[in-house]
């Protein structure tokens, strides 16, 4: 009899999901779909547990599935069920239908889908194989890295140019120790991101966690974010990590300002009914940014901003940034950063 389909990753699979192997590499279509399948997900599953939040005591995002086995056993037999029903019924190729939103309306049923999502998650090689698939897209060989237009500003600018020394720079969401930021030979460079595949090269830190600064020495003179607030699913939690670039930052000396590079998809200045590029501009400025650069590519947007320091942050009024329609129309999609 013939193998059944496993989708986009093939491999080994288990009841646990464990038999499942990393993928090396995926192709560039593969890899897009299975990127916006995980983001899918992984939205979700935030959604989720936000809700089950107010009513398992002691739930977040790090241990829920240990605090369910604890504290709610029935909800754990629930979800670990549906998690089991769905890994051996996996084929590959399933729908990637929406979460249908009824479930909300029912803690059982939230549980439910939690188990499900995490069984697709598994079945699809794990968050390992969406780390691989963006890997693969910011491979510079398929001209993936976004940082290589960072470089090119930095070296048309005069200012950077008269610097002597080597610079700091911190990589949020660092997918490779060989991008033109760690090769360029201006910076020296600490990277971190949320699920390092070189743990020496890399940090495994969420940059939330990432303790404040107590000296100088632990600053920045840049910080790269590419594509990476895009995947914080909460808009205030996005604001939050806006205001915390100014605490990693080195305050302005001697003219020279420190910088902030980031990268956003397109769509999402483009396209949404709550966040345009005006509306960016204007948080930035409140935290004391001034806009240098700007470009659009096809899919995604790179913006390089200059701080000025903690004088020029102006103080943000409560709800000074809400989460307001901008641009009307069904087709839009719901991005937006709120401060």
């Amino acid at each position: 009899m013939a193998r059944k389909s496993r989708g986009l990753l093939k491999g080994n699979r288990s009841i646990t999901g464990n038999g499942i192997r990393k993928p090396k590499s995926l192709k560039p279509q593969k890899a897009r779909s299975l990127i916006r399948r995980y983001h899918t997900l992984l939205k979700d599953k935030e959604i989720i547990l936000k809700q089950l939040k107010p009513l398992v005591e002691g739930l977040d995002n790090k241990n829920y599935v240990e605090c369910l086995r604890e504290t709610q056993p029935l909800l754990f037999w629930k979800y670990n069920s549906e998690l089991k029903l769905f890994i051996e019924s996996w084929t590959g190729k399933q729908a990637n239908e929406p979460m249908n939103k009824d479930v909300l309306q029912d803690t059982n049923e939230m549980v439910a889908m939690l188990g499900k999502i995490d069984g697709e998650i598994k079945c699809r090689g794990g968050i390992e194989a969406y780390q691989v698939a963006l890997t693969d897209g910011q491979d510079s060989t398929r001209g993936g890295d976004s940082s290589k237009r960072l470089i090119q500003w930095l070296e048309s600018n005069t200012q950077w140019q008269k610097k002597d020394t080597i610079m700091s720079a911190l990589e949020i969401g660092c997918l490779s120790a060989n991008n033109c930021i760690s090769t360029c030979g201006m910076f020296e460079v600490t990277r971190i991101d949320l699920n390092s595949q070189n743990e020496r090269l890399i940090l495994q830190q969420d940059f939330m966690d990432r303790p404040l600064p107590t000296s100088s020495k632990e600053k920045f003179d840049m910080i790269s974010c590419s594509l990476v607030l895009n995947y914080v699913p909460d808009h205030n939690v996005r604001g939050q990590m806006l205001w915390r670039f100014t605490q990693f930052l080195n305050e302005p000396k001697n003219g020279f300002y420190s910088k902030v590079f980031i990268v956003l998809p397109l769509p999402c200045v483009t396209n949404s009914r709550y966040f345009n590029n005006a509306r960016f501009i204007d948080i930035m400025t409140h935290l004391g940014f001034c806009e240098e650069e700007y470009y659009e590519a096809k899919k995604v947007a790179y913006w390089l901003f200059s701080w000025k320091g903690s004088k020029s942050m102006k103080k943000v009024a409560e709800c000074a940034f809400k989460k307001t329609e901008i641009n009307s129309g069904l087709s839009r999609n719901n991005f937006c950063i709120t401060l």
